[in-house]
């Protein structure tokens, strides 16, 4: 075969045992992405391990309103093919829905409530509840995803 012959460098399939030809099938398979490993919930796992490392990893609250409100938006642009990736999905922007609502609200105790007692501490206990409940069904998800969540900033 000549370097401009269509058939250079493809396998030579008729001079080939049979044990040989599923060894190049699969090899090209391969190669070129057919059979992909991953699974339909990657999307999801990534985008709620990403809000997670940012929960842990972010101590302004300003930007972490951002990035969760981002991560939120991701996760609701996931395509979720299964029903426990659904399941999971759904759990994840609950949680991180949560979360938002209790930054939002450290923030307004931090920013609202210098010298106002009453508010202060309704702020400061929403901001709890919220947070507990975000960390509470982040680790659901998690548990779903088969990823180990543990405790998020304390709770």
């Amino acid at each position: 075969m000549s370097q401009c012959d269509p058939r250079a460098g493809r396998p030579d399939w008729d001079g080939m045992s049979g044990s040989s030809r599923a060894a190049a099938a699969l090899s090209i398979l391969a190669l070129t992405g057919c059979g992909s490993s991953s699974a339909p919930d990657d999307a999801v796992k990534r985008d709620v391990l990403q809000g997670i490392a940012q929960i842990r990893s972010t101590h302004d609250y300003e930007k972490l309103r951002a990035r969760v409100a981002r991560t939120i938006t991701r996760l609701r642009q996931d395509r979720a093919p299964t029903a426990t990736a659904r399941r999971a999905k759904e759990l994840a922007i609950q949680g991180f829905g949560s979360t938002l609502k209790g930054v939002e609200s450290e923030i307004a105790f931090h920013e609202n409530d210098s010298g106002e007692v009453a508010a202060a501490t309704r702020d400061a206990a929403r901001a709890l509840r919220f947070l507990t409940s975000g960390a509470r069904q982040l680790r659901a998800a998690g548990r779903i995803l088969g990823v180990r969540v543990g405790t998020l900033n304390g709770l």
